[in-house]
């Protein structure tokens, strides 16, 4: 999970733990989106668990994955390696 975070905040020019921090600026919403996509798709990550480590509801958590696929798929980011 923190290589995802990594990775994601890199993109975003965040630091890894601004993602599991509260708050809705816009370069922080992407970051969680790409985290959210990326955990749930490379390690199979519940959408539970990640509302848990994120401290925000489950369907908040499903909202971001699929903001994170279009990012994904609209700007070409591959899933990190490793």
């Amino acid at each position: 999970m923190d290589k995802l975070a990594e990775k994601a905040a890199g993109i975003c020019g965040l630091d890894p733990e601004q993602i599991y921090m509260p708050g809705k600026q816009p370069v922080r919403v992407k970051a969680r989106s790409l985290f959210c996509y990326w955990a749930n798709r490379e390690l199979g990550a519940t959408m539970t668990e990640l509302a848990r480590l994120l401290n925000i509801s489950q369907p908040s958590v499903s909202i971001c994955a699929r903001r994170g696929e279009r990012i994904v798929l609209d700007e070409g980011y591959p899933l990190p390696d490793g």
